[in-house]
């Protein structure tokens, strides 16, 4: 054979030697494979998904493997699957809270407590049934009070002396940014007239210039560093109280708002125990650099320790620690120029270098920002850091932002910048009456601009602020963001403007926080081959009144396939 034959030959046979692998690899990808058996099943359900509502769900390994109708789920059915009848009841992706102090939560369940809006006698009862009961040498520490609800006393060291001349007492008020404290607290912690305010604190002083026990931000920060603090071991206890109380709620995930490094070694240790079954994002304070430097050593799989949180104002309650933009409407009776239009506890200049290095790092940050001011300033250093660092940073948020200024809506979209609202704070909620006098009607119309946000294209999610309101039920947070009045309703509607629909307020506690916790690709919806997070509630939020949202009970609570909460018969 001529040697040119010879070639194409070997060529010919080395071309279908090498297409051969390459066809069946192709054939491989474009073969369904085999149907995954399923763990679990459920069927006869009224299931939420983006292409409309089905009734059967298989989920396997943690995953789910199809959803649609009972006779489509056969192919994954075994003899070892466990078939789940629903009863009707309506599925939902698992909810997340992008704003919970967990910890702080568990441990407050045993603090002495007393209801909010309590009255000045009210709280004094408890306090002196508390100082009863307290070991030789602890302190009493509990909450939470408001001045607005003491009615014409004012909170002062001597109301507490009275039923604790020796046992130091620190309340905290509904806000968590002031303490009312009594004055063996204040000899405690070295607190007298003599004391400057702290940079970012504020020591409330009588005529005489002596210390009324009132302290605000940084002063009630340098008071609550002289506290006891809880051992490691009632931290875990607390952490495992608090996330066993979201799962009961249909909390799959959340973002802890708030960790330095004690509570920092209490989430290792619980999820290394196995104890810990939401997915969380921790926001370590920016105080702690300690923390921020050897963040890895508490990343578990998980528990993510990525975010960094700082505080930048206070809140535009009678304390008038939020900065605004406009001096608060009380401004002239309040007695203190100097605090008119609140202040901001970081210089710009420094929110703006800090930002820019986080962000440099990778590190979403969570700025606390209540005034319209504050959140001016967290967005003009979210702009410095795009500059210094490129367009395509994290998503930094914007905690609270009840009062934005219009123009900041659009710019915080441009940025990139995430709002993270806090709809638990509504009516008959005492600070929210409170703001009608120090912030005015007129910036009230606009208070915390949810619809303005989501029409600008803002991304938007949702955080409870839990333990600083009593209960971090996101069905109350649904209703609340629907209705804008008391939960139930009532005569009194918020900032109706604001209004959203059970779709968008739904939205916002799974896609879009989904998206921002960085899981958007595993949970948010319930799709096949998405981490099987959801939950089964008592009725179908989309069909009854919006007034009955915040009476939902959730029935079981699913994380990664494995059932962690079961509602007793």
């Amino acid at each position: 054979m001529p040697s040119r034959l010879i070639a194409r030959a070997m060529a010919a046979l080395l071309a279908t030697a090498m297409a051969t692998p390459a066809l069946a690899q192709f054939q491989d990808a474009i073969t369904p494979p085999a149907p995954v058996p399923a763990e679990t099943i459920y069927i006869n359900g009224h299931i939420a998904t983006p292409d409309g509502w089905q009734t059967a769900l298989a989920i396997g390994q943690g995953t789910i493997l199809a959803i649609g109708n009972a006779a489509q789920m056969k192919v994954h059915t075994t003899a070892a699957t466990r078939v789940v009848d629903l009863g009707g009841k309506t599925v939902l992706p698992g909810l997340i809270d992008m704003h919970v102090h967990a910890v702080d939560a568990g441990l407050h369940a045993r603090e002495c407590a007393f209801p909010q809006g309590s009255a000045a006698p009210v709280v004094v009862a408890a306090v002196k049934v508390c100082v009863g009961a307290a070991r030789p040498g602890a302190w009493v520490v509990g909450g939470q009070w408001d001045a607005s609800s003491l009615g014409k006393v004012a909170p002062h060291r001597r109301i507490l002396d009275a039923v604790a001349p020796k046992v130091p007492v620190v309340l905290h008020d509904i806000s968590l940014h002031s303490v009312w404290v009594n004055s063996a607290a204040l000899a405690a912690a070295g607190i007298d007239r003599n004391t400057p305010n702290p940079a970012g604190g504020v020591i409330e002083r009588d005529s005489k210039g002596e210390p009324t026990g009132v302290l605000r931000e940084n002063a009630a920060i340098m008071l609550l560093n002289k506290v006891p603090s809880p051992s490691d071991e009632d931290r875990v206890a607390a952490l495992r109280h608090a996330t066993q109380a979201m799962l009961a709620q249909g909390i799959t995930a959340y973002e802890e708002a708030l960790m330095a490094t004690a509570n920092a070694r209490a989430y290792a240790a619980l999820s290394d125990a196995g104890g810990l079954a939401q997915h969380v994002r921790t926001c370590m304070w920016d105080s702690d650099q300690g923390l921020i430097a050897q963040r890895h050593l508490y990343a578990r799989p998980g528990l993510d320790v990525s975010c960094v949180k700082m505080i930048l104002d206070g809140v535009p309650t009678e304390s008038h620690t939020a900065a605004m933009h406009d001096p608060y409407a009380d401004a002239a009776a309040f007695g203190d120029a100097s605090r008119a239009k609140g202040s901001l506890m970081i210089a710009p200049e420094a929110i703006a270098q800090r930002l820019t290095r986080y962000d440099a790092a990778g590190l979403t940050v969570k700025l606390h920002a209540a005034g319209d001011a504050s959140v001016h300033a967290a967005l003009d250093a979210i702009a410095a850091a795009r500059k210094a660092n490129g367009a395509y940073g994290p998503h930094h948020e914007i905690a609270h932002g009840n009062f934005v200024l219009p123009a900041d809506i659009g710019r915080a979209r441009d940025l990139g910048a995430t709002f993270e609202f806090s709809p638990y704070i509504w009516f008959p909620s005492p600070p929210v009456q409170d703001l009608y006098h120090t912030v005015g009607a007129e910036r009230m119309a606009r208070f915390t601009p949810v619809r303005e946000a989501l029409d600008a294209g803002a991304r938007v999610v949702i955080g409870s602020d839990w333990p600083v309101v009593p209960s971090m039920s996101p069905w109350v947070a649904i209703e609340t963001l629907v209705t804008r009045e008391a939960p139930g309703g009532g005569a009194t509607s918020l900032a109706p403007s604001q209004k959203v629909s059970v779709a968008e307020a739904l939205k916002m506690m799974t896609v879009s926080a989904a998206m921002q916790l960085g899981v958007g690709d595993k949970v948010g919806t319930l799709e096949p081959g998405r981490q099987a997070d959801l939950i089964v509630i008592d009725r179908d939020i989309f069909a009854i009144p919006p007034r009955e949202i915040h009476a939902t009970k959730v029935l079981r609570t699913v994380i990664a396939g494995k059932e962690v909460y079961s509602a007793k018969p």
